[in-house]
């Protein structure tokens, strides 16, 4: 597990020669040789959606630095289950790679995926969207304090839209009820679009979405987002202070990372890691998630393996694993 094997990467790294205490022995790997064939990034969800997007974006750059064909299949099916099964099934020589989202970490909390993030080594994480408080411009609530105030003197008379339940934004809204011990509506949205248009129609007080979605009403002047749910502020709306600079740190979002199955040999973990930190700083890689609204964010093997920890923490709260 990678609480047993947490800065192994990073040591070796630094150059280290000990792997430490819970790494399973290796294969011997020369990382200046591999690849040696074509690699396979498997996209667990139907092309046209935000993770395909991502990775299709990534999947040439990183073909660049391996010098090797980087082909993206993907492979939709239970809830992201299906693709994520198939990454950690591969043969672990480094060759077949793939994406994972929360949804990793959801399915085993609301049905027999026979799946947990444990069972695959994490590469890298390169994207989080953070949810946004957001109210309409006209709104008595200036800041996520007000907004709070106001929901603790009237508890279940603020509807939030958001996700369903066990969404990302759903969580965000019940995280924010938590710390700040608050009871809101939670209005369900199969999307964000009919959630915001209901919120500019005066129908709900608040959305729980992300700013990307938030942006058009935003800078057309019809909303104005209170606190973003990430570590730190967004470029894109640099001025919104985080939910926890207002007492509340909230950092939760919808995010995509890569992963290998476990057993693959360190220094190809550490090749591939490598290029992915490369393509992240590139600045197409950079353009194309800006115009398409996508954050980026980038963890290391280790620190992206605190951050599933993180994650699965605050996700098994809400579904009382």
């Amino acid at each position: 597990m990678w609480t047993t094997r947490r800065g192994a990467l990073r040591a070796l790294a630094a150059g280290g020669g000990v792997l430490g205490a819970g790494l399973a022995p290796r294969r011997r790997a020369n990382a200046a040789d591999w690849p040696t064939r074509p690699l396979t990034l498997v996209i667990p969800w139907a092309p046209g959606g935000g993770t395909d997007l991502v990775f299709r974006a990534m999947a040439p750059l990183l073909s660049e630095r391996l010098g090797q064909p980087v082909t993206v299949v993907n492979r939709p099916g239970g809830s992201g289950t299906v693709g994520h099964m198939a990454i950690r099934t591969a043969v672990p020589d480094g060759t077949t790679f793939g994406a994972i989202s929360a949804q990793l970490l959801t399915a085993p909390l609301l049905g027999p995926s026979p799946l947990t993030w444990h069972d695959l080594q994490p590469i890298a994480l390169v994207n989080v969207d953070a949810a946004a408080f957001t109210v309409r411009a006209d709104a008595p609530w200036r800041t996520l304090a007000e907004l709070v105030e106001y929901a603790r003197g009237n508890p279940e008379t603020v509807r939030v839209g958001n996700s369903g339940p066990g969404g990302t934004w759903h969580i965000a809204s019940l995280e924010l009820e938590r710390q700040a011990g608050i009871k809101l509506i939670h209005a369900p949205y199969a999307g964000a679009a009919p959630g915001i248009r209901d919120l500019l129609g005066g129908h709900i007080e608040a959305v729980a979405f992300s700013a990307v979605e938030a942006r058009a009403p935003v800078e057309g002047g019809q909303a104005r987002i209170l606190a973003v749910t990430a570590s730190r502020r967004l470029s894109l709306f640099p001025d919104v202070p985080t939910a926890a600079e207002q007492g509340y740190p909230i950092d939760l979002g919808a995010w995509r990372g890569l992963a290998l199955p476990l057993n693959v040999p360190v220094p190809v973990v550490l090749r591939l890691q490598e290029a992915v930190a490369q393509v992240v700083d590139d600045p197409r890689f950079r353009s194309f998630m800006d115009g398409q609204g996508f954050g980026i964010r980038y963890l290391d093997a280790d620190d992206m393996a605190t951050f599933l920890e993180q994650q699965d923490a605050a996700y098994r709260r809400f579904f009382r694993a």
